[in-house]
């Protein structure tokens, strides 16, 4: 590392209090980011969404998570830098900020907005680069920062696409925030876990750090764990599937999800409401936003209302891809506007044949992202066995086969069907197989 960057990890004068990690030293410059629009938007945006109905006192915010991650971030930046591994100053600097700014352009309720992927609406990646690019944010990385926003933003960028052209560094420092390593998960399956007081989050993140090694691969410097840390990479693994299975992916926090899902679509097919507006908003100025903007007796109002008044729809179905028709739904799931057109055919069919009561808005359908959990962070080993080669993957130390993985995942990746009562939900169950056939029907 170059003679400076220990000075970087030496503290400051400047703590914040953590309620995960304690005390953790900010200087000028983390303030100055702190104190920026973008950054306080944060603190009014709840890192788990619609909490009320099962985790009531999970209210710690985006903002809290960014700290977590910024946290998190120092520490791995110096285990490598003591490793022996060269750093430039300007590569931490990046990193820090990078970690501050990570959910930057995240939407308020964004389990909720951006799952409705309607042609236009801006991405994940997109907002990113306005808030680091376009807003007080840049001007802060250059004067108090002394970098460029835009290569912030390029170890920020998150979609089906890397950023062209990075260096084998700026590989590395994503591989820290959200890659082989990946702090935000970290940070993020320990904090909701304590704010849902469920003891699923239970991983040793700071000996996993400790057992972090770099090693030259292709030209590039990857992030490996030593052997002893095994038994931490295994915590992180099972606490992860554990908390989507029973946190991330529980009714009560997906059914007022998806309500507030359908709410926001219908706004913006209707011209009340716009994306753009919506990502300058934190979440109880969204809920406002698409609340006061709309119709009155339209779909929107109906469930903002229920909303308001904690009413949250009934579960119905729930099932994962082991389900003969789970085909029939999940190719729904990139099509905002034909999974409407199917929620709607299932009302008219039921009314129509008297087979339930229902609305056009009376049956929802949630959509898991169906996004793989990869174990990318490899391990080497004392004593490879025979035909291995160090790093091992994952796959090697479980013993699981692709097949094996597969299978294993498949629970995190149920589809839920909600309605607007109970008798409606009695109704979709008896009549789910007439149901599922209409949605292979649909275009």
């Amino acid at each position: 590392m170059s003679g400076t960057v220990g000075e970087f990890f030496g503290g400051s004068g400047r703590r914040i209090r953590d309620v995960i990690w304690g005390d953790v030293p900010i200087d000028r410059a983390v303030r100055s980011l702190l104190d920026t629009d973008a950054m306080g938007r944060l603190r009014g945006m709840s890192q788990l969404g619609f909490t009320f109905a099962a985790f009531p006192r999970a209210r710690h915010t985006r903002f809290d998570h960014a700290i977590g991650v910024y946290h998190l971030t120092r520490l791995t930046l110096r285990r490598i830098a003591e490793s022996g591994a060269y750093l430039e100053n300007r590569d931490v600097q990046a990193a820090q900020a990078a970690a501050l700014l990570l959910d930057a352009g995240r939407y308020p309720y964004s389990r909720a907005i951006e799952g409705i992927a309607l042609p236009g609406a801006p991405t994940l990646k997109e907002l990113s680069r306005r808030w680091i690019e376009n807003t007080e944010v840049a001007k802060v990385l250059r004067s108090e920062w002394d970098l460029e926003p835009h290569n912030v933003y390029r170890l920020v960028a998150r979609g089906n696409e890397e950023p062209r052209g990075l260096t084998p560094t700026e590989h590395l420092l994503r591989d820290i925030l959200f890659g082989s390593l990946d702090v935000d998960a970290l940070d993020r399956l320990v904090r909701d876990a304590k704010g849902a007081q469920v003891p699923y989050g239970i991983v040793p993140v700071q000996p996993l750090i400790q057992r972090l090694r770099i090693v030259g691969q292709e030209n590039r410097a990857v992030l490996t764990l030593d052997e002893d840390g095994t038994g931490s990479l295994q915590a992180f693994v099972f606490s992860r599937y554990l908390m989507y299975y029973n946190v991330y992916g529980h009714q009560a926090l997906r059914i007022p999800t998806v309500m507030f899902r359908r709410a926001v679509q219908d706004a913006v097919q209707a011209g009340t409401v716009t994306f753009d507006k919506l990502s300058e908003l934190d979440d109880a100025g969204a809920f406002v936003l698409v609340q006061d903007g709309a119709e009155p007796e339209s779909s929107t109002a109906a469930l903002m209302k229920r909303l308001a008044e904690r009413r949250p729809y009934h579960l119905a179905l729930e099932f994962d891809e082991r389900h003969p028709n789970y085909a029939s739904l999940i190719r729904l799931r990139d099509d905002a506007s034909w999974r409407r057109r199917v929620e709607e055919a299932w009302t008219r069919y039921l009314t129509r044949y008297r087979k339930g009561v229902a609305g056009p808005f009376d049956i929802l359908i949630d959509l898991p992202r169906g996004q793989p959990l990869p174990v990318g962070l490899r391990l080497i080993r004392r004593t490879p066995l025979p035909g291995e080669r160090n790093p091992v993957g994952w796959q090697s130390i479980s013993g699981m086969t692709e097949d094996d993985l597969q299978r294993y995942h498949a629970p995190l990746h149920r589809i839920l069907v909600a309605t607007s009562g109970e008798d409606l939900a009695i109704s979709v169950r008896r009549h789910a197989e007439e149901l599922f056939t209409i949605a292979e029907e649909v275009g």
